[in-house]
């Protein structure tokens, strides 16, 4: 028995040393550099996901009876906005017609952003399996290929975190202000002045919508508006930034590409084959611009035409109450939330200009083949392709078109101030 028993012991400690030499060496393996859009691009798709506009097929029923719930839980604050907006157009109230229009134009794009992406499902999906793919792709490559991966994926995250921080401060800047004029009032005076999140009267409670518990409970549901708001603002509007930086990476590694191509190979057909291969990630490339430009010309489209829209509004508040904080602030992050998809574009069409420029620059002259001069000289016209991203063929996006609309929304200023 005891024979047995130490055999068995010895077993036993021999396949606790194997799991345990197992384990050690799975650890050692290293985690790949690069993953997926969700892991790369964490508070997108999280944002994606909560604001119901993330790309999944099999769950758009249940996303378009969400998106249903949440407009009847906000049924009152859209009733009373849309009575309070058509009262004061009707006694052609232009102080408060604006202000409230100027709200509007937030609530509007954000329903007409739910919808568009929503019916884009499958084109939207597309774009973030391509961006995986070429991400993971990355994994394989050599250093200085990553380096260049590094950043465009830090350029991405920087535009996504520019879209946290507009919308954040777009959302939350009504309660909060409000909340700090009431604090500051009630240190001063027990008396103090309320304010609602947005002032307006609301119908069938006009007298007592400033009366306890009605003020607080009132204010308490139209603060719950910034949280709907923002996650549809932060993942979409930032997804187009990561887009963008996207399609410039995959440019530039093309070009750097072609450079260690002419650098690197050793005879005439190792040459043609790298370089072929070029081409297809060229032709690649130019699709995934077709889709971006598929999946983002409507919503640039609605952001500058309300964009526009919006920045004259606030500037007519301005104009008629001086600089009001909040009306002021609402400006500023109206034109930053314009300024940085042109900042994003205008940059995507510099890298493409770069790009024919980069690839004269490589050795092709030591190649004293007809052939390949041929195929570099291909490449380079396909490149001299500007590309342009327009709001429905009728905007392009660049920094001449945010100027322009800086123009264009002060001549609508001082069209309404007259």
């Amino acid at each position: 028995m005891k024979i047995i028993f130490r055999k068995q012991s010895t077993t036993y400690c021999k396949s606790i040393g194997y799991f345990i030499e197992m384990k050690s060496q799975i650890n050692e393996i290293p985690k790949p550099k690069y993953k997926s859009f969700d892991d790369t691009f964490k508070l997108c798709s999280f944002a994606l996901a909560v604001g119901l506009l993330y790309p999944n097929k099999r769950n758009l029923l249940i996303r378009a009876i969400l998106f249903i719930c949440v407009l009847l839980f906000h049924f009152w604050s859209l009733f009373w906005y849309i009575w309070y907006t058509t009262k004061c157009l009707v006694k052609l109230d232009i102080y408060n017609s604006t202000r409230n229009i100027t709200l509007g134009i937030i609530i509007v794009l954000f329903l007409f952003k739910t919808v568009y992406v929503n019916l884009k499902t499958a084109t939207f999906a597309e774009v973030l399996k391509q961006i995986t793919k070429d991400l993971l792709k990355g994994n394989d490559m050599e250093e200085d290929y990553q380096d260049i991966y590094d950043y465009f994926i830090k350029q991405g995250k920087l535009g996504q975190s520019f879209y946290v921080f507009i919308p954040s401060l777009l959302s939350f800047m009504f309660p909060i202000y409000s909340g700090i004029a009431m604090v500051g009032g009630s240190l001063k005076n027990d008396n103090f002045t309320k304010y609602m999140v947005h002032e307006m009267d609301l119908k069938y409670v006009e007298d007592k919508q400033y009366d306890s518990p009605y003020f607080e409970l009132i204010f308490a549901y139209y603060s719950t508006a910034s949280f709907i708001l923002l996650p549809n603002y932060v993942g979409f509007d930032g997804s187009f930034c990561i887009v963008t930086s996207h399609l410039r990476l995959k440019l530039k590694l093309i070009s750097h590409s072609i450079q260690r191509a002419f650098q690197d190979s050793s005879n005439t057909a190792e040459l043609k084959a790298r370089l072929n291969n070029c081409i297809k990630d060229h032709q690649e490339a130019l699709d995934f611009y077709v889709l971006i430009q598929k999946m983002y010309g409507g919503w640039l489209f609605a952001v500058f035409l309300l964009t526009s829209f919006l920045i004259s509004c606030n500037l007519y508040q301005i104009y008629l109450v001086g600089i009001d904080p909040k009306y002021t602030l609402f400006a500023f992050t109206g034109v930053f939330h314009m300024y940085t998809p042109c900042h994003f574009a205008s940059s995507l069409i510099a890298v493409g200009e770069e790009i024919s420029t980069e690839i004269y620059c490589a050795k092709w002259e030591s190649w004293e083949d007809p052939a390949i001069t041929k195929l570099i000289i291909f490449i380079i016209a396909r490149s001299q392709k500007t590309l342009l991203l327009t709001g429905l063929n009728i905007v392009v996006f660049n920094m001449n078109s945010f100027v322009s609309l800086m123009q264009t929304s002060y001549s609508f200023f001082t069209l309404i101030t007259r």
